[in-house]
């Protein structure tokens, strides 16, 4: 009877991870197709996420609060990863533009590298943006300003974990807070390596 237990054990699929600051989908969700522009001009797509994980962060450069402060944070939990013992590859971050008007190539370029050199920038047209963020469940609108060139974006302050299938797999909302969500993050690979 003991060893028909132990070996029932050894064959179940391990339990998900209990998590503190994040929220793990019951089952991934395939990310359709998309087509974006990276901050060194070149194309970021579906194929950018496969073999990565990726947090995603969508805002914007003219941001005056939430993006900085986002942005810095995913700096923390690098900066924490890169401390990781055993840890082979760094989970990518991506911040993606939901402000394509403004926020070009050029001005991705120096503002996301800034809060850590490894991290991408990416924006493209409002359709391709709309489809990924969709995706994700990230909302965003533009709040007219005085002027054109003037205006805020509300937008959704979540963080996306994306598995290297290129899959929704996990969500953080606010507050974020580093040390919970590097570790939420390696909670996450581990069970993610344990099923597959």
């Amino acid at each position: 009877m003991l060893l028909a237990a132990v070996l029932l054990a050894a064959c179940s699929e391990p339990l998900p991870p209990k998590l503190s600051q994040g929220t793990l989908l019951p089952s991934a969700k395939p990310v359709a197709a998309f087509q974006l522009t990276d901050h060194r001009g070149q194309p970021f797509t579906l194929e950018n996420l496969k073999d990565n994980w990726t947090f995603a962060f969508f805002g914007y450069t003219h941001c005056p609060d939430v993006c900085p402060t986002s942005m810095a944070m995913l700096a923390q939990v690098q900066r924490k990863l890169e401390q990781q013992d055993g840890l082979d590859k760094l989970p990518q971050v991506v911040f993606v533009s939901v402000d394509p008007e403004r926020d070009t190539a050029a001005l991705l370029s120096e503002y996301v590298p800034y809060f850590h050199a490894s991290f991408i920038g990416a924006s493209g047209d409002e359709q391709n943006t709309l489809n990924l963020s969709r995706q994700l469940g990230i909302l965003y609108g533009k709040v007219e300003g005085s002027a054109a060139d003037n205006y805020l974006i509300d937008h959704s302050t979540a963080i996306i974990l994306l598995d290297p299938d290129g899959a929704f797999r996990a969500v953080f909302g606010i507050p974020h807070e580093p040390d919970a969500i590097a570790n939420d993050f390696l909670a996450i690979k581990t069970y993610y390596e344990a099923t597959q």
